[in-house]
């Protein structure tokens, strides 16, 4: 957002991606049995669109139609995804 060196907030946002990215890798193993991963990644992705699409309309980044549409796809495909891992819960 226009500095030039790292600052306090880009360090805790590094960190947060990191261990995120580490935790969808451990979802891979299992995804039927790990399908629960999904709803947190969906509530991620709806507010960081929520706060793109904020700032945008206040002027301070500029708008993209393409990227609301494509964070609108991704929520819809993982709700999907949810949705039909569940039919083929093997836990029961």
């Amino acid at each position: 957002m226009g500095v030039t060196e790292i600052m306090y907030p880009m360090g805790l946002a590094s960190a947060v991606a990191f261990s995120w990215a580490v935790l969808l890798l451990v979802a891979d193993r299992k995804p039927l049995e790990r399908r629960w991963i999904l709803i947190p990644t969906i509530l991620v992705i709806a507010l960081i669109t929520f706060a793109r699409t904020t700032f945008s309309l206040d002027g301070a980044i500029e708008f993209s139609i393409a990227l609301l549409l494509f964070a609108i796809a991704l929520i819809i495909f993982m709700a999907y995804s949810y949705y039909c891992a569940g039919k083929y819960d093997t836990s029961t």
